[in-house]
């Protein structure tokens, strides 16, 4: 699949652009769904969205610059250029967070109990994002042996161009980002599980305490997963993704176990 789709006035139009585009309306129609099940106002999911959606841009463009900061440390003002790409999806969904937070704190609402509506949203978007990224071929497992028998085991096949050095030969791949989709929907199920059950037999858990759970889940799967991508970087001991899952589950349960045992906390 091509980069670049086409273009619009002279401006490329980026395949992993609409892919992003893609995850964010499947998101937004489920928390406005979600929204409308719990009778609360779709008007403040909208003023979400519009505090969110431009500090999901921010911090998206400024996670992948920080990432990749070598390539503009001589030519700062390219930081500027989004036009020519470049966009950290889980950097936009931390600014998308941020704004949440911090629109509950200005107009005085549960942040916690914003979040558990929206953790269904946010991942059902990984979820397309990832199988965006399975078609797009941007990332890929580990390489099968050349003498795959034809057993209809599930793999993904790489074009020429995509593979990377040294793997030139190597057809197919573990279809990771594939896994990657299918388990972060298992996780949408659990939580929506949870959320069902709690609702009409337990009334035990406290506000926030899904947003947790769907969050650790997540980041238990990226984290598991990242074991199993082809590494652009062999010498690396811990990439950084695999090191922000990990804190990022670890800060979840902190938080789930905080929030289960007391009645007082922050953006209560």
């Amino acid at each position: 699949m091509g980069l670049i789709v086409g273009t619009v006035f002279g401006l490329p139009i980026y395949t992993y652009g609409l892919v992003v585009l893609a995850a964010v309306l499947v998101g937004a129609a489920v928390a406005w769904m979600n929204v409308r099940l719990h009778g609360e106002r779709t008007g403040t999911l909208l003023d979400l969205l519009l505090l969110g959606l431009p500090a999901a841009l921010v911090c998206g463009r400024l996670g992948f610059v920080l990432h990749h900061f070598a390539d503009y440390a001589s030519h700062l003002l390219t930081v500027l250029c989004i036009w020519q790409g470049g966009l950290s999806f889980y950097g936009g969904m931390l600014g998308f967070l941020l704004a949440v937070v911090a629109y509950s704190l200005v107009q005085g609402v549960s942040a916690w109990h914003w979040l558990d509506l929206l953790v269904p949203a946010f991942l059902v978007a990984v979820a397309v994002h990832e199988l965006g990224i399975f078609g797009m071929q941007l990332t890929m497992g580990s390489p099968f042996p050349p003498d795959l028998p034809n057993d209809h085991t599930l793999a993904e096949y790489v074009e020429y161009r995509y593979r990377p050095m040294g793997f030139q030969d190597m057809l197919y791949f573990f279809p990771i980002a594939l896994y990657q989709a299918g388990l972060q929907l298992a996780v949408f199920v659990l939580v929506a599980l949870a959320a069902f059950v709690d609702g009409r037999f337990l009334h035990r858990l406290r506000p926030g305490c899904l947003f947790l759970l769907g969050l650790g889940l997540a980041a238990a799967v990226r984290l598991g997963c990242g074991f199993f991508y082809l590494s652009s970087d062999p010498g690396s001991v811990l990439p950084l993704g695999r090191l922000l899952s990990g804190g990022t589950l670890l800060a979840a349960i902190a938080l789930f176990v905080v929030r289960s045992r007391t009645r007082q906390s922050l953006f209560s």
